[in-house]
Order: structure tokens, then sequence, then C-alpha cells
């Protein structure tokens, strides 16, 4: 058995272990932990999922590690900054990684693309409903996140499956959990915030790896 397939067969193990503990509420401990092995075992997936390891790749992995230990305590409003910082780096570092395998840029989905994004940030911007004083950082984290998803985009235009699929699909599902993290960190937390957060989270970072893995 491959190094990569072992440890992507930990990964999904501590994921389930980690989501059920999510939904049954209990494990305080038992949580902090299955979440602090996420990303050191995905980035075992992608070490040894490639031949010539790409540095952003490798760096937004560690910055997703960063950002998840941080969130351990969400309700500290000083290690949410720097959870969103560390987010927002992998995200840049992500796209660091996309913009080379998106060029040529098909301009036309290109500029579809950018609308639809505007669109969206607008109205995740109204369900965020961020607090005055986070108001630019949830604007800057929007634009990012957007920016990836429309380069994951003409990657999947240029390269088609499977790198350009996973790493589509990771992006869309990345929107789909900060958007839904931001909700729940300004309003009301719904009963299985925290579940949905990682269930869209965990297939968001793990498609991505496999993309730029090549599977």
């Amino acid at each position: 058995m491959e190094i990569k397939t072992i440890f992507l067969i930990l990964f999904i193990v501590v994921s389930v272990l980690h989501l059920v503990s999510l939904f049954a509420k209990q494990g305080g401990l038992f949580k902090a932990i299955t979440k602090s092995l996420l990303m050191p075992l995905l980035f075992g997936v992608y070490f040894f999922g490639v031949q010539n390891m790409f540095w952003p790749i490798a760096l937004a992995i560690i910055f997703g590690w960063a950002g998840d230990v941080f969130l351990l305590k969400i309700e500290s409003l000083v290690r949410f900054r720097c959870g969103l910082a560390s987010f927002l780096l992998g995200h840049l570092a992500y796209i660091l990684a996309l913009i080379s395998f998106a060029q040529p840029f098909n301009t036309n989905a290109l500029a579809v693309s950018f609308a639809v994004a505007v669109a969206f940030g607008i109205t995740m911007y109204k369900f965020v409903h961020p607090n005055r004083e986070m108001k630019i950082p949830v604007i800057i984290y929007e634009t990012v996140i957007t920016a990836m998803a429309v380069l994951a985009f003409q990657v999947f235009l240029n390269k088609g499956s499977p790198l350009g699929a996973f790493v589509f699909g990771g992006s869309i599902l990345f929107l789909v959990s900060d958007s839904i993290l931001a909700r729940f960190t300004f309003g009301k937390k719904p009963k299985y915030g925290d579940f949905w957060v990682m269930a869209t989270y965990i297939p968001a970072q793990l498609c991505i790896v496999l993309g730029f893995c090549g599977l």
C-alpha cells in the first residue's frame, strides 16, 4: 500500500470521528485533537502524492492547520482574527497555485465569473452581516475566497477532470463552509453549525489537495 493511501485513509478516519463528535456534541478534548490532526494528515497525502512538491499548496495546508488550531476557541475575538488571517493566507497561497494552472485565461468565462462573484459577495455580506469592527476584514476575506473560486473555474476550463473538477469543487465547498462559519459567528449559532462548517470544510481541503495530486 502506498504511503499516500495510508495517510488518506487516516485522514478519512479522523475526519469521520471528528464529524461524529460534532454531531453528537460530545468530546471537547477529542474534538480538539481530531481537528488538530486533519491538516497534518492531509499534508502527508500531498507530500507523498506528488513527485515535486509545489510550495504554495504546502503553505496553504500549513496555514489551514494554523486556522483550525486558532478557531478551537472561536469565542475569543483575538483567536478568531488570527484564524481568519491564517485562512486568508492559506487562500492566497491557493490562489498563487491556481494562477499557474489557470492560464491562458478564458476571457468570456472570466467576465461572467466576475459578475457572478460580485453578486455572490454582496449577497454573502448581507447574509453574514458582520459587526462594524469586522466589516473591512470580512469584505477582504470574501474578495479573496471568491477570487479563488473564479480562478478554480478557469483551471477547470483549462484542465478538465480530475484536477480542474476537484479544485473547482473544493473552492465552492470553501465558499459554503466559510459563509456558514461567518454567519453563526456574527449571528445566532444554529444547532449543528459546527458540524456543517466542518462537513463542508474537510472535503473542500481534500478535493483541492487531491486535485493538485492529480489523484
